[in-house]
């Protein structure tokens, strides 16, 4: 064993200096690092914030410009879905709400009434009318369609929507929308509904 001398001592003591003055250094280093860190996670999650804001905001702002339901589906594409080549008749008017209607003679739908004990059937032209509704809630969604006789739930169409074939018209709820869309083109209520969902998808994706 070494004799501990005072070049010793001091050669210590400059030692434990040393190894004090990097684990201090180590210390620093590494709060540096959480702080950096730290402000780095919270900047991204402001940004994350500020960015949705910003995407709501363009979606209302966007959603507040829509003043009509024939805004979200023209003419053109109720023909082209429609596959008619024909006149059509189309009114934006506003009874209650803001109400598009589109009208067209194919002589596909019939109705039939009795008179004198005889039946009588006559053509009636084929139409779309869709009622828009704005901030509408899903208490509202339930008061309206209390009147739906034949209800059926329509899955994966905005945030709820129900058919009602009695009717002929399905009321849906999207992106604080509500619609009312009745068709009715054909005598068959399958047609009926399934080109009901069909303008309804449209009218979603441009909400």
């Amino acid at each position: 064993m070494l004799p501990i001398t005072l070049e010793n001592r001091h050669n210590i003591k400059i030692s434990k200096n040393y190894k004090m003055k990097t684990m201090k250094n180590h210390l620093i280093i590494i709060l540096f690092s959480m702080l950096v860190l730290a402000c780095n996670n919270k900047a991204s999650k402001a940004n994350t914030n500020q960015n949705k804001i910003a995407e709501e905001n363009t979606m209302l702002e966007k959603s507040s410009t829509i003043t009509s339901p024939c805004e979200l589906i023209s003419m053109e594409e109720v023909k082209s879905m429609f596959r008619i080549d024909l006149h059509m008749e189309n009114k934006d008017v506003v009874y209650t709400y803001p109400t598009c209607i589109y009208r067209w003679e194919d002589r596909k739908f019939t109705k039939s009434v009795t008179f004198g004990g005889q039946e009588i059937k006559s053509t009636m032209p084929s139409e779309v009318l869709i009622v828009m509704v704005k901030n509408a809630t899903e208490a509202m969604f339930n008061q309206s369609t209390t009147v739906y006789k034949q209800p059926q739930e329509i899955s994966h169409l905005g945030s709820r929507a129900v058919w009602d074939s009695r009717i002929s018209q399905l009321t849906f709820l999207s992106n604080k929308y509500m619609f009312h869309v009745h068709v009715k083109v054909s005598n068959n209520d399958t047609e009926n509904k399934e080109k009901a969902v069909e303008v309804s998808k449209l009218i979603i994706g441009k909400l």
